[in-house]
Formats: C-alpha cells, structure tokens, sequence
C-alpha cells in the first residue's frame, strides 16, 4: 500500500501545531520535520560532524552537543552560511523523513513542513495543507506566545513566505485550507472533517 504523502504548512503562529495534534488524536501519523532536524544533529551523527569540520568545535557544548546558540550566531554573522548548513543537514533530514514514511504502513502520513513553500519541497509530496490566518492575528498571536516586542514579531514574520505565496500551492498540488481566525472548537472540527475527507480518498 503506497502512503498518501500530506505536507501541512502555514506561517508562524497560525496554528499548525493544534492541526497536528488534532490529525494525532484521530491516529492519523505526524512527522515532524524541525523534529527530525534536530535528530540529524544529534552527537556523533553525520550531520553534526560535517557541521564541526565546517564551523569548529566552537558551535559544541561542553558535552559535545550542538549547541544551537552557537550555530544560529554563524547565521548571523554571515547570510552565506545558511547555505552552508541547509546544504549540509537538508538532505539528511529529507532522507530520514523518507525512511520514517516507509517504515509506516498507513493510508496517509501528515509530515509538518514550515518552510515548505520556501524551501519548494511541494514536489515531494502528493497533497498539501495551508493553515491560514490574517496577518492581524498571526502577529497577535506570535506577540502573546514568544512574549516578545512587535518589531521582532513582524521582521519574523516577515521572513517567511507571504500568505497569498502559501495559497498559491494549489497549483502545485491539491491543497485543502483550515482558516484559524476564529474559535479553536471550529478549527478542530474543520481538522477532522478534513481528516475524514483525506481517509475517504
């Protein structure tokens, strides 16, 4: 049985997670990809010593963990390093999704990819899902949640991919959206018609 393959995505703060956690309760599986990023760079993985060979036992703890700090303060101090790291642990974490989907036996897998409209994975999967929301309440949200100040909020926002940009994945590929501007009990339900639906198909 091949398994339906479902990219959910959606800005900061719009609401992604509850959607999750909502697919989750339903038994439908969740693969997270920032979890998976941080599985890559684990001690004595592969992704963490070629990131050492590049940057230096500088981005290590005294355990000799990553520390991330350290590594986002490369980000800062040079744009060219991003590059760096995202050619170095992307297709690793690429790979390790691909091998947790093929160890399930399911009719569908939800796999979280915030950045999948900035990183253009869309080829990867067969289905996306945008959680969407207005700008207004995203950053009223991101301003509750990370307690931090407006300006932060919108440079981070602002960062990623706009919303008409994560809209338009419907041309890529069949894209279901779940609008969370309202209460979460709608939301929920909205999930899990959208679940029944994607079982159905």
């Amino acid at each position: 049985m091949s398994t339906l393959k479902i990219a959910l995505t959606g800005g900061i703060a719009c609401g992604k997670s509850s959607v999750s956690q909502i697919f989750k309760k339903l038994g439908v599986p969740i693969i997270d990809l920032d979890v998976l990023a941080r599985t890559v760079v684990e001690p004595k993985s592969q992704g963490l010593i070629e990131l050492v060979a590049h940057f230096g036992e500088g981005i290590l703890n005294n355990d000799k963990a990553l520390n991330r700090q350290a590594l986002r303060q490369q980000l800062f101090e040079n744009s060219e390093n991003q590059q760096i790291i995202e050619k170095i642990l992307h297709p690793k974490i690429l790979e390790k999704m691909q091998t947790d989907i093929k160890k399930l036996n399911t009719q569908i897998v939800i796999v979280e990819v915030p950045l999948l409209v900035e990183q253009n994975l869309s080829n990867l999967f067969d289905r996306s899902i945008v959680v969407d929301c207005s700008e207004k309440n995203q950053l009223k949200r991101l301003l509750k949640r990370e307690n931090m100040d407006e300006k932060l909020a919108k440079s981070m926002i602002s960062t990623q991919a706009s919303r008409e940009q994560r809209l338009a994945l419907n041309k890529e590929l069949p894209t279901d959206v779940i609008e969370n501007n309202s209460e979460i009990f709608e939301m929920e339900q909205k999930a899990q018609d959208l679940a029944q639906k994607l079982l159905n198909l």
